[in-house]
C-alpha cells in the first residue's frame, strides 16, 4: 500500500461533466494511487463530455501515471456514460500497473521511460 501524499493529482475538465462525476473520478484515482504496487509520482485524468455525440460515447476518459523510477503508463477509454468511462479507465490501469509487477521488467513493452531523449 502506498502513501498518496507524495502524489500529484490532476484533473482536467471539458464539457459539462457534473460534479458528482468529477469527484467520483478524483476519489478513483487516488484510491489507485494507494493501491498500486509501484509508487505514483504524477497522476492527471481527463474528462470530456460530449452530450451531443453522435457516436453513441459522449463520455470520455484518459489518464496518465508517472511512476517513481521514470515509468509513465496512459490509458483512455470512450464510454456511454461518464461512470463507466472513469471504471474502465481505473481497471486499465490496475491490469497495467499489476502485470508490470508481474513480469518483472522495469519497462513496459513499447514504452519509453520518462527521461528518455
Amino acid at each position: 500500500m502506498n502513501d498518496d501524499s507524495h502524489s500529484t493529482l490532476t484533473q482536467m475538465i471539458e464539457g459539462p461533466v457534473p460534479t458528482a462525476e468529477r469527484m467520483y473520478a478524483f476519489d478513483r484515482m487516488r484510491d489507485l494511487c494507494r493501491t498500486a504496487p509501484r509508487g505514483i509520482r504524477r497522476a492527471r485524468i481527463s474528462l470530456t463530455d460530449q452530450p451531443d455525440s453522435t457516436s453513441g460515447f459522449p463520455a470520455s476518459a484518459d489518464g496518465t501515471l508517472m511512476l517513481y523510477g521514470g515509468l509513465i503508463l496512459s490509458a483512455g477509454v470512450v464510454a456511454a456514460t461518464m461512470h463507466e468511462a472513469v471504471d474502465v479507465l481505473m481497471a486499465r490501469f490496475r491490469h497495467r500497473l499489476h502485470r508490470l509487477e508481474e513480469t518483472g521488467r522495469g519497462q513496459p513493452i513499447g514504452s519509453f521511460p520518462a527521461n528518455a531523449t
